[in-house]
C-alpha cells in the first residue's frame, strides 16, 4: 500500500503514513511504519485484544496522549493488543531468549553494528565532496560511542530514561555527544538490529511487575491497512510456524499416556501462558504403546520422518532408560529433537526403598525416578508420614545398575487428580518438583536456540 493513506482527525482528513507502537509499562519502544511487526505480536493472545472507544475509562494513557486530538470523538476507536510484562518475560525465556542469552546477543550486535560503521567509514573515506567527509566523521564518533557499550550499561540507561522521563527526539540525530543521547534519538533505543526480541528482553529487566506490553494498532487499522475484525493473532501464529520452527509447537514425547497427562494438566494450571507452545502425543488415538522401549522408537521414527518441529522425548530418569537411550547412541538425531531425562531432585537423595536386604532409604535418582515421584510430599506422603517406597525388580547388566519402581502408581496418579482439584479450587500446594521437570524441558534447546539467537544478532540489520 502507499505510505500517504487518508485518515479522519475529527473533521480533518490528512495523508500521512500509519505506525503501529509499542510500549513497556510508561517506555515508548519503536514503531513499525504502515505493517505489524509479527514477531511483536506473536507474544500475545487473542485475548489481549481490545477495542474500545476513547470515552472508556481502561484505555491506557499512551493512547490517550497520542491521539488527544480525538479523543473526545465518539466515533473513534482505539484497538491494541496488552499483556502482562512476567507472560512476556516467560514465553520470551522459553523462545531462547534469557538474560544471559539476550546479553550475549547484545554483544555479538554491538560488534557487528561497529564492523558496518567501519565499512562505511572506508566507503564515505574514498568520497572527494564535503558531505561524505561528514558522514565518515559521524560514523567514527558512532563507533566511539559505541566501542565500550555492554548490555549491562544499555539497561543502566534505560533506568535512567525511565526514571527521568526522558522522551525519544529523532530531531537530534546526528548530533549525539553520548551513549544515552545516541539511544534517545533512535527507536528501541539503538538497538537496529531485525531481531526485537534481543532488546525487549533486556528492557524488561528495567521493569515492574505491574507492567504490561502493549502494541498498538490504532493508526494502521484507522488508515485502512487492517480491519477491526482481523484476527492478527492466528495470521501471525500461521506466518511463524511456516516460516520460524522455533516458534511453532513443540511435540513433548513421553513413556506413557499417564505421563503425558500429568503434564498436560500440570501445564494448563502452573503455565497457562505457554501451554499453546507443546503438544503432547496422543497415545490413545494414535495407537502407540507406552514404555521406554516404544519411546525409543518413537524417537527414531521421528527422526527419520523429517519432522520440522521441535521434538522432546523425556524419559525417566531409571536405570531402564538409560538402558534404553543407549539404543540411540548410534542414531544421528537431528538438532530439532532433543533427549532429556526426569532431573535429579533432593527429595530422591533419601528415599525409602523395599529390596532384598530389607528397607533401606537410598539415593534412587538415575536408577528409579518415575514422574510419579515429582507429584510432591503431599502425594507421595499416603499417611502424611510415610512415603510410598520404591520396590526393586531386578538388575540391568548393560549399565550395571539395579532398577527400581514405586508401589501404588494408580493411587498415586488419583491423588495427583485431587491435588489438581484442591489447587483450581483455590488451594496454595507444593510444586517444587515439577517445576524442575518444567525447567528441563523449557531449557532442553536453550543451547542451540543461544547459537541462533547469535547468528542472527550479527547478521540482521534494519535501516532506519
Amino acid at each position: 500500500m502507499a505510505d500517504t493513506i487518508p485518515w479522519r482527525f475529527g473533521d480533518k482528513e490528512v495523508f500521512m503514513g500509519s505506525y503501529a507502537q509499542c510500549w513497556l509499562g510508561n517506555l515508548y519502544l519503536g514503531s513499525s511504519k504502515n505493517d505489524i511487526d509479527i514477531d511483536l505480536l506473536s507474544l500475545f493472545r487473542q485475548k489481549n485484544k481490545y477495542i474500545c472507544k476513547p470515552l472508556e475509562e481502561q484505555i491506557p494513557i499512551h493512547l490517550t496522549e497520542s491521539y488527544e486530538n480525538i479523543r473526545d470523538d465518539p466515533e473513534f476507536k482505539y484497538i491494541y493488543y496488552e499483556a502482562p510484562v512476567n507472560i512476556i518475560r516467560d514465553r520470551l525465556n522459553l523462545l531462547g531468549y534469557n538474560l544471559p542469552t539476550a546479553i550475549e546477543a547484545f554483544k555479538v550486535f554491538i560488534d557487528a553494528e561497529q564492523n558496518r560503521n567501519i565499512e562505511m567509514i572506508t566507503s564515505y573515506q574514498k568520497g572527494k565532496n564535503e558531505w561524505e567527509t561528514r558522514l565518515a566523521a559521524y560514523y567514527k564518533k558512532i563507533n566511539q560511542l559505541l566501542a565500550d557499550l555492554t548490555a549491562e550499561e544499555w539497561i543502566e540507561n534505560i533506568k535512567k530514561i525511565r526514571s527521568s522521563g526522558l522522551k525519544n527526539n529523532s530531531v537530534k540525530k546526528f548530533a549525539e555527544q553520548s551513549i544515552l543521547e545516541y539511544m534517545l534519538t533512535r527507536d528501541w533505543y539503538g538497538y537496529t538490529g531485525g531481531d526485537l526480541f534481543i532488546p525487549l528482553r533486556l528492557i524488561i529487566e528495567t521493569c515492574e511487575t505491574e507492567d504490561k506490553l502493549l502494541y498498538d494498532l490504532t493508526e494502521l487499522v484507522s488508515s485502512g491497512y487492517f480491519g477491526f475484525d482481523d484476527d492478527f493473532i492466528e495470521f501471525c501464529t500461521a506466518f511463524s510456524s511456516s516460516e520460524y520452527r522455533d516458534k511453532s509447537k513443540t511435540i513433548v514425547l513421553t513413556e506413557g499416556k499417564t505421563d503425558a497427562w500429568i503434564l498436560e494438566m500440570t501445564l494448563d494450571y502452573l503455565y497457562p501462558h505457554l501451554k499453546d507452545y507443546f503438544s503432547f502425543l496422543d497415545f490413545e488415538s494414535t495407537g502407540f504403546g507406552g514404555g521406554v522401549g516404544n519411546l525409543v522408537n518413537v524417537v527414531k521414527a521421528f527422526s527419520g520422518a523429517g519432522i520440522v518441529n521441535n521434538v522432546i522425548a523425556l524419559f525417566d530418569n531409571d536405570t531402564a532408560a538409560l538402558s534404553a537411550c543407549k539404543g540411540l547412541n548410534t542414531t544421528l538425531l537431528p538438532p530439532n529433537i532433543a533427549i532429556i531425562h526426569l532431573p535429579e531432585i533432593d527429595l530422591l537423595r533419601n528415599y525409602p526403598t523395599i529390596g532384598p536386604s530389607g528397607n533401606v532409604n537410598l539415593d534412587i535418582n538415575g536408577i528409579a525416578a518415575s514422574l510419579e515421584l515429582y507429584l510432591g510430599v503431599d502425594v507421595l506422603k499416603i499417611d502424611g508420614k510415610n512415603f510410598i517406597p520404591i520396590q526393586w525388580t531386578g538388575y540391568e547388566k548393560s549399565v550395571k545398575r539395579y532398577q527400581g519402581e514405586v508401589l501404588e502408581k494408580v493411587l498415586l496418579q488419583d491423588r495427583f487428580k485431587e491435588k489438581l482439584d484442591q489447587a483450581r479450587n483455590g488451594v496454595d500446594l507444593d510444586w517444587q518438583d515439577l517445576q524442575a521437570v518444567f525447567r528441563v524441558i523449557f531449557s532442553a534447546f536453550s543451547q542451540r536456540n543461544r547459537e541462533e539467537i547469535c547468528r542472527r544478532a550479527s547478521m540482521e540489520y534494519c535501516e532506519e
